[in-house]
């Protein structure tokens, strides 16, 4: 009978205890015992919810930020090999670190006075683009030897295709860069605008009113001003050679001339009361509001152009479209300045619609007719 009782007690005190417990859990955790439990859960949940975020903000980090693509050495001639070696020791020598000279399949044809290469990358399919032409950009830097930080930003632009030109990008777009059009004058002690025969090839270009004006301007408005010495005929040196032997070559659809330190961007070009451009003035116009909109506000200024110049040659007299980007400074510690002021504005350049036109270029260029040298 004893034993009876205690067993009858026993089990309603175990009743009563499971009912407590479910009581308190029902009712939202009244009984203290069963708070730290409660909270150590909701702990592991905000935990596991951060977590989450966390991932997904870095898968879509992953997927929109460009992974940089090694650099590796590509096969040049041992001309272009020695100029790369010079170009290095040169960015070194002003701070820019490595210029990857040699991560750059160079395309080279003839050579400065002093018999430097006069190289350009191309990017994109060039025999394609003859077959049917492409959006078409040329871009140019270092003509004025003494104007150096050009040279810099035109290898930022090497290195930003680098990492961010894929095959579908190139389908339709064919780049040309040219780093250094002038080297002899970049590679003097102290650097100089004119070449090493003393000319600016900036005012060597073939234009029509070259032979008339060109050197009475000279003489009269500049006195004989070294600096500005157009040459004793047109089209004399071989770096204003060059550059209309790769205007013929591509019939770029807009040229990009990076110089200093003008801080402005000018346009030369066709017109929108030019009926048979008109098309062409405008979507001219509109990048070039674009392109000091990326650039903070950058000022445009129309500024005039020369007897000889690539503005007059290029772009008022074959209406190609030629931008001249003056950057604000030749200081050598200002260049991740410029970069960072202008990457979006260039990179949106480069890519942007073609600009349909009717350049004809029946002239056919040497550098076609020639092979590449050694």
């Amino acid at each position: 009978m004893m034993k009876k009782l205690i067993k009858t007690i026993l089990l309603i005190t175990l009743t009563l205890s499971c009912s407590k417990i479910s009581v308190v859990n029902r009712d939202g955790g009244k009984d203290a015992s069963a708070q730290p439990q409660t909270k150590v859960t909701e702990q592991k949940k905000e935990l596991t919810l951060k977590e989450k975020v966390e991932k997904d903000l870095n898968s879509i980090k992953a997927e929109t930020a460009v992974v940089p693509k090694k650099f590796v050495r590509v096969k040049n001639t041992k001309k272009v090999n020695k100029f790369c070696k010079k170009i290095s020791k040169k960015f070194l020598n002003y701070g820019w670190g490595h210029s990857r000279c040699n991560s750059f399949k160079w395309n080279h044809v003839r050579n400065s006075v002093w018999g430097d290469p006069l190289m350009w990358v191309t990017f994109g399919d060039e025999k394609a683009h003859k077959e049917k032409p492409k959006n078409m950009t040329m871009v140019l830097c270092g003509v004025h030897g003494d104007e150096i930080t050009p040279v810099k930003f035109c290898y930022d632009i090497l290195h930003h295709l680098h990492n961010h030109l894929t095959e579908e990008r190139l389908k339709d777009n064919l780049i040309v860069v040219v780093p250094v059009v002038n080297p002899d004058s970049f590679f003097k002690r102290w650097p100089t605008r004119t070449n090493a025969r003393g000319v600016d090839v900036n005012r060597n270009f073939p234009t029509k009113d070259w032979n008339k004006k060109a050197q009475k301007i000279w003489r009269t408005r500049y006195r004989k001003d070294k600096r500005r010495n157009p040459g004793k005929k047109s089209v004399s040196e071989p770096e204003t050679l060059f550059q209309v032997n790769l205007i013929k070559r591509y019939k770029p659809n807009k040229i990009i001339s990076v110089h200093a330190p003008l801080t402005i961007i000018d346009y030369d070009g066709p017109t929108v009361s030019n009926l048979d451009f008109h098309s062409v003035a405008h979507k001219a116009n509109n990048l070039l509001i674009q392109m000091s909109k990326k650039a903070k506000g950058y000022r445009i200024k129309n500024y005039p152009f020369f007897p000889g110049s690539l503005g007059n040659y290029a772009g008022n007299e074959r209406n190609i479209p030629t931008f001249t980007l003056e950057l604000p400074s030749s200081d050598n510690r200002r260049h991740k300045e410029f970069w960072g002021t202008f990457k979006s504005s260039i990179h949106y350049a480069l890519f942007h619609a073609p600009m349909t036109n009717k350049i004809v270029l029946n002239e056919k260029s040497e550098d076609e007719e020639q092979k590449k040298s050694n």
